[in-house]
C-alpha cells in the first residue's frame, strides 16, 4: 500500500515529468518530439515577421540578455516551469502523460517564455556619388539614401522570471528550483534528447592532464577548464552558481590565472586581435582560443562562440546546443574565423 501511495504521489507531482516519455499510449507524444516541434514553429514565426515586414534592406536580431548575442535555449526552464504549473495549478492534472491537452499547455508555457517582438524603421543614410559634370570630369557629391531595417527583439526569460509572472507560491518556486537542479540535470537532458556525455571517463580526463606541456600558461587554462565539464550552459545565470555560457568560460579560466578577458566572445576575439595575439590554425596549442561566426549580430567580426583548444584536435567549450560545458573534437571548421593566445608566451 505504502509503495503504492508513493507512485501516486510520484506521479501527482511536478517530478512526474521525467517518466511522460514512458507514456507510449495513443495520442501521446515523445518530449523530444515536441521540443524539436516548438523550435521549428519558432523558426517559422521569425520567417513570418521577415516576410510581414515588406521589402527591407537588412535584418537586425537583438538577443535580450544574450552576451553573444545568440539564440538562448531555455528548454530546461520551460519544461520545470510547464511541469510546476499543470501539476499544481490544475487539479486532477498530470504531466506524467503528453497527450495533445498537455502539448498545448506546453506551447502556450514555451510563448509566454520566448517572446518575440519586432519593427522596421527607416534610416537616413547621406553617401557620396560620382557625378559626370558638364566637362566630362566626376565629382564627388552627397546624395540622400533611405534603409528600412527590420528588427526583431527575442527574450527567453528564466524559470524565476516566469515564476514570478505567473505568480507560483514559495513551495511551486522551490519545486522549480529542485527540478533544475544538478541532481535531476541527467534526466532533464535525457528527457530534452540532449547529449549528456561530457565526452571524458575520469581515465581519459586524467591522461590529457599528463599529456599537457609543463610549465606553460596554456596547459594550466586547459586544467582549470577541465573542472568545469558538465557545469550547466545558461547564457541569463552564466556566473551564477555553475552556470557558464561560452564566453564567461573563458573569462573565468583566465581570470584565474590573472589575465582580464572582455566579458563577450566578439570583445574577447577584439581584444586578441588589438593586441597582436592572433594565430593560425596550424599554430594552435592547449589554451588557445578559437572562435566562431554563426550569424551575423551587430558584433566584431559577428562572432557568435568562442571555445578553448585543448589540443590533439580537441575543445572544450560551453555548448548551447549541448546545455553544458563538453570536451569534444574541434567542429565546423568553416565557420571559424579566428585564432588567439590571450597571453605573450614567453
Amino acid at each position: 500500500m505504502c509503495i503504492i501511495m508513493m507512485f501516486a504521489a510520484l506521479l501527482s507531482s511536478p517530478f512526474a515529468i521525467f517518466v511522460a516519455d514512458e507514456n507510449s499510449e495513443p495520442g501521446t507524444q515523445k518530449l523530444s518530439l515536441i521540443v524539436d516541434e516548438l523550435d521549428e514553429q519558432f523558426m517559422a514565426r521569425l520567417e513570418q515577421e521577415r516576410q510581414a515586414a515588406g521589402e527591407v534592406g537588412r535584418v537586425e536580431m537583438h538577443y535580450t540578455g544574450s552576451a553573444d548575442n545568440s539564440r538562448i535555449d531555455n528548454w530546461p526552464e520551460i519544461l520545470a516551469v510547464f511541469a510546476v504549473k499543470t501539476s499544481m495549478f490544475t487539479a486532477g492534472l498530470d504531466v506524467a502523460t503528453m497527450d495533445r491537452q498537455r502539448v498545448e499547455m506546453l506551447q502556450t508555457v514555451y510563448w509566454d517564455m520566448n517572446q518575440i517582438d519586432s519593427h522596421v524603421e527607416t534610416l537616413e543614410h547621406t553617401e557620396m556619388v560620382a557625378v559626370e559634370q558638364e566637362d566630362g570630369s566626376f565629382k564627388e557629391q552627397p546624395i540622400t539614401v533611405y534603409e528600412r531595417v527590420l528588427y526583431l527583439s527575442i527574450t527567453a526569460r528564466t524559470a524565476e522570471q516566469q515564476a514570478a509572472l505567473y505568480e507560483f507560491n514559495a513551495e511551486q518556486r522551490e519545486l522549480t528550483e529542485e527540478l533544475l537542479s544538478a541532481a535531476f540535470r541527467p534526466m532533464m537532458l535525457a528527457l530534452l534528447g540532449k547529449d549528456q556525455h561530457t565526452g571524458l571517463s575520469s581515465g581519459e580526463l586524467e591522461a590529457i592532464r599528463t599529456d599537457l606541456p609543463a610549465g606553460v600558461l596554456g596547459s594550466q587554462a586547459v586544467e582549470l577548464v577541465l573542472t568545469r565539464l558538465g557545469d550547466p550552459y545558461s547564457q541569463l545565470k552564466a556566473g551564477q552558481g555553475n552556470y557558464t555560457d561560452c564566453s564567461y568560460l573563458v573569462q573565468w579560466v583566465y581570470q584565474q590565472l590573472e589575465i582580464g578577458l572582455p566579458r563577450t566572445a566578439a570583445e574577447q576575439a577584439r581584444f586578441i586581435v588589438d593586441n597582436g595575439l592572433t594565430l593560425t590554425a596550424d599554430e594552435l596549442t592547449a589554451g588557445d582560443l578559437i572562435f566562431w561566426s554563426y550569424e551575423p549580430n551587430g558584433r566584431f567580426m559577428d562572432i557568435t562562440h568562442v571555445g578553448i583548444y585543448a589540443g590533439n584536435g580537441k575543445v572544450i567549450d560551453a555548448s548551447s546546443s549541448r546545455l553544458q560545458v563538453v570536451y569534444r573534437n574541434v567542429f565546423d571548421a568553416e565557420l571559424q574565423v579566428m585564432y588567439g593566445r590571450p597571453y605573450v608566451q614567453l
